[in-house]
């Protein structure tokens, strides 16, 4: 971006892909997957979030082949110019859409939870600005900021879960396998469409110091998604029971601050929850800042004429400052969510990796 230091390591890569596939996910998908599955849900979780982790190698298998390249160069080469930029573009603002509605859910649950009088919009250019900043410097600098998050994000957040295991009502997920198989088959698609970060996968293996060892540290991180997902779903399902979670917002948020932890001086346990959450967003919409702008840089390259990347990433936080803002109400922010993950989410994760990856077998791509 704009310094040099845009190589990170495997490790690194896996510290950001868990920030940032966790996102909203980790809030809203235990009452997504139990409105269609019911006690089930986290069967659902585990499967969907099992296919994710395999999805993961198809991006690996094609970044590994084309270690210089972003979607941008893959999709012109293998479907022609005009078909790459379009494809490309579109990634580009489902990206936007993508963050800017992330960035909204979390302002609404930090105004409910504690910036009660607060403007919306002032919390959204707060996080937007630090975001931009972050991503402004380099993704070497992001992804050490994700290093250190990670650890102080996951080990009271692992606190609480074990707290969680031993304080859960397990009777609240019998009888177990009580739904049929096309209502868990709908709530293990809604996980994978839950995963909207996948497709950054698509940008990433150019910023990489080790792309060819990529495979097994980003299966890793998969697997890892996958059981903390389960986990999670399940926790909150023993918590509160099936029909407690379909009526709560953030179940997930509400488990927490009902966990009483012994000897604690904290009123309020979800504050590790909000912690965790603040970190996944800051991931998230600061890999929509950089990854943005390198789709507009790399679909605009000439030799002799370059728009700065400062006026890319002044563009790219309007428009997501704008997406945020402009749903009236939350509701409306969720319909734009499942919408964007049903089409965009569908494309991106499940159908166009696979397109590619089979041109690219045909024209002779370089084997791993």
């Amino acid at each position: 971006m704009f310094s040099e230091n845009d190589k990170i390591s495997i490790r690194q890569l896996q510290a950001l892909l868990i920030l940032d596939l966790f996102g909203t996910a980790v809030v809203t998908l235990p009452r997504q997957t139990v409105n269609s599955a019911g006690n089930d849900g986290w069967i659902a979780v585990l499967l969907g979030s099992a296919v994710m982790a395999v999805f993961t190698l198809v991006f690996t298998i094609l970044g590994r082949r084309h270690t210089d390249k972003t979607i941008v160069e893959l999709s012109q080469t293998l479907l022609s110019r005009p078909i790459g930029i379009l494809i490309s573009l579109a990634l580009a603002i489902k990206i936007i859409i993508g963050a800017g509605l992330e960035l909204r859910i979390f302002c609404e649950m930090i105004g409910q939870s504690m910036l009660f009088r607060t403007p919306i919009f002032i919390t959204v250019l707060a996080m937007l600005f630090i975001c931009a900043y972050v991503s402004a410097i380099g993704y070497e600098c992001r992804a050490r900021t994700g290093e250190i998050l990670f650890v102080f994000v996951f080990v009271p957040f692992l606190i609480l879960m074990i707290l969680a295991i031993f304080t859960a009502d397990y009777s609240n997920l019998r009888p177990i396998m009580s739904h049929n198989t096309s209502q868990i088959t709908i709530g293990a698609w809604k996980t994978i469409l839950s995963f909207q970060g996948l497709e950054l996968l698509f940008l990433v293996f150019p910023y990489l110091q080790h792309p060819q060892k990529a495979k097994r540290g980003v299966l890793e991180a998969g697997i890892a998604i996958a059981f903390f997902m389960t986990l999670i779903t399940l926790l909150t399902i023993a918590v509160f029971g099936e029909y407690s979670v379909t009526n709560k917002l953030f179940p997930v948020l509400q488990m927490m601050d009902s966990l009483q932890m012994p000897g604690s001086f904290l009123d309020r346990q979800d504050i590790f929850m909000l912690w965790f959450w603040v970190a996944s967003i800051f991931a998230s919409v600061s890999a929509a800042l950089f990854f943005v702008t390198i789709i507009f840089e790399r679909i605009q390259y000439n030799k002799n004429k370059k728009i700065p990347a400062r006026k890319w990433i002044i563009f790219v936080m309007i428009m997501i400052f704008l997406v945020a803002v402009l749903p009236q109400n939350v509701a409306n922010v969720y319909d734009y969510m499942e919408k964007l993950k049903l089409y965009g989410g569908t494309f991106y994760i499940l159908i166009l990796p696979v397109i590619l990856l089979i041109l690219d077998s045909i024209k002779g791509g370089k084997q791993i």
